[in-house]
């Protein structure tokens, strides 16, 4: 997921690069592979790589997080919990404790929705459950600190979420960007998906397995164009 915030225009705006998605990977023998096996061959450095030189995106920093560390993150930046709408098949595949319709999820029920994808929509449902769930928790958060109460405990959250995340992303950074979310608070939300409607086909490769086969130039377009 990539992610880019506009204090000044108070918009924060999230690009979901579908895991499948078929992409010339640098250094890989084959030439492309599945995006998701950037991470796993080469880490951040390759991945930032990869996305440079299939979309012409530089990336500035890279934060990862595992599943536990995003339990205890969920908790921490919206304590009272997301709300979401839990299907059927949601709660018999992932065992949520949850009823049919709109429910309030914590860290580790919020964890088992994001990650489900047994359904008709697949890895695409998915996405837009991550992106839905990434906006709620932005919105918890900005709640959670815009009183006066809030701001003091500000460095205690940045300081105890920094214990859950690897990144790059340096404390005097995040320390400016805190209060920034305060007073210009991201009202809008825009997100997109790669690859884009229409723009991809199912194909198998036997170094891959079933991936994306990607219009390159209508993505590059879409992703450039978005951010």
């Amino acid at each position: 997921m990539l992610a880019k915030y506009f204090p000044e225009q108070e918009k924060l705006k999230l690009a979901s690069i579908m895991r499948d998605s078929y992409v010339k990977m640098p250094g890989n023998k084959s030439g492309y592979n599945k995006i998701n096996a950037a991470y796993y061959y080469g880490g951040r450095e390759l991945l930032k790589k990869t996305i440079q030189e299939n979309f012409d995106i530089k990336v500035d920093h890279v934060a990862v997080i595992d599943f536990q560390g995003f339990v205890k993150m969920v908790d921490l930046l919206a304590p009272e919990g997301v709300a979401v709408n839990v299907d059927q098949e949601i709660i018999d595949d992932m065992s949520i404790q949850a009823s049919v319709g709109k429910n309030v999820l914590h860290g580790e029920e919020i964890l088992k929705y994001v990650r489900f994808r047994h359904d008709d929509e697949s890895d695409f449902g998915r996405v837009e459950r991550q992106q839905e769930v990434m906006v709620q928790i932005k919105t918890a958060f900005i709640n959670q600190i815009s009183s006066f109460e809030g701001m003091a405990a500000l460095p205690s959250i940045i300081e105890q979420g920094l214990s859950y995340l690897d990144t790059d992303i340096g404390l005097k950074t995040i320390m400016e960007m805190g209060p920034k979310a305060v007073f210009h608070t991201p009202d809008t939300v825009e997100t997109l998906r790669v690859p884009v409607e229409g723009s991809f086909k199912d194909e198998i490769y036997p170094q891959s397995g079933a991936v994306l086969e990607m219009d390159y130039t209508k993505n590059k377009k879409a992703l450039q164009e978005f951010f």
